[in-house]
């Protein structure tokens, strides 16, 4: 099964120089998905040096406090809200 994933240009950049150094090293060619499951499976097997280079929640500015918008809302209508 395959599923797309959406990644910055920046990401895809490095992604296309990774691949291409692979194909310079080894003399093969290795396709995206399988250059992206390589790179999963080195995550996986190198995960507390992974952990340890990701920053903690507490800095991740998505779990920090509440932002006042000024707006009233009322917490019966969100559905509404979010798919209307």
């Amino acid at each position: 099964m395959y599923t797309s994933i959406k990644v910055k240009d920046s990401t895809k950049n490095k992604l296309d120089v990774l691949q291409s150094k692979f194909t310079i090293a080894t003399g093969r060619n290795i396709s995206f998905q399988n250059l992206l499951d390589k790179i999963s499976d080195y995550a996986l097997l190198h995960e507390k040096e992974l952990l340890k280079k990701l920053p903690a929640l507490k800095d991740d500015p998505a779990w920090s406090g509440a932002i006042d918008w000024g707006e009233e809302t009322d917490a019966s209508k969100v559905d509404e809200y979010l798919y209307n």
